[in-house]
């Protein structure tokens, strides 16, 4: 254990304030988000960031709460990375929305890992931290509407019936693709046509509703 006086218990000491918390939240989420480039999320160990991050694992726990909220704190930043993509792809009228949408994910391998691994680590999060993630997870609907607004209105019901869908689908066909690979799985064609056929049946019918 570090002593009163080591550096890192002097590192620990000045991050008391709010802005110092979230200043050191954002650097273990910049860490946990670059382990993630060569390791998926549910082998991604506390331990892993901890040692990546030069902290304790209690260190990590004092600012991050817990490995899942950690890991689903990254996927929210994924989620926004991922809508800017989207909404440069959407500006090209000859890419249907479900092509945009397939495309776009196929770019954002840590994205789909996260997606895929998301119900086990919702599962173990504590009431509040529960709560957050919901509420990042209505920004993102939100902001989704926003973008597809031009080329796909939506109302409330079919936003939220179409963002399940998209996770449904990415989770079930990253998880196939992940079978088979030791790291994660490379995006590909077969990825990305899957996942758009199975976004656009979905969307045809969405529109009929």
């Amino acid at each position: 254990m570090d002593s009163p006086d080591s550096p890192r218990a002097l590192t620990f000491a000045r991050a008391r304030s709010p802005e110092q918390r979230e200043d050191r939240l954002r650097r273990l989420t910049e860490v946990t988000r670059a382990l993630l480039d060569s390791t998926r999320a549910g082998e991604l160990t506390l331990g892993d960031v901890a040692a990546a991050a030069d902290l304790a694992k209690s260190g990590v726990l004092r600012y991050a709460g817990s490995r899942e909220a950690l890991l689903l704190l990254v996927m929210y930043h994924e989620h926004l990375g991922w809508l800017d993509d989207l909404q440069a792809q959407l500006h090209d009228e000859r890419r249907s929305p479900a092509k945009a949408l397939a495309h776009t994910l196929a770019q954002r391998p840590v994205l789909c890992d996260l997606i895929s691994a998301a119900p086990v680590l919702m599962n173990r999060l504590t009431p509040e931290a529960a709560e957050t993630v919901r509420t990042q997870a209505r920004d993102v609907e939100d902001r989704l509407r926003e973008t597809l607004r031009p080329r796909m209105p939506l109302d409330r019901q079919r936003l939220v019936l179409l963002t399940a869908a998209i996770h449904a689908f990415v989770g079930a066909v990253w998880g196939w693709a992940a079978i088979d690979s030791i790291n994660q799985p490379e995006p590909g064609t077969a990825f990305e046509d899957t996942l758009a056929a199975l976004l656009r049946t979905f969307i045809a019918g969405l529109k009929h509703q």
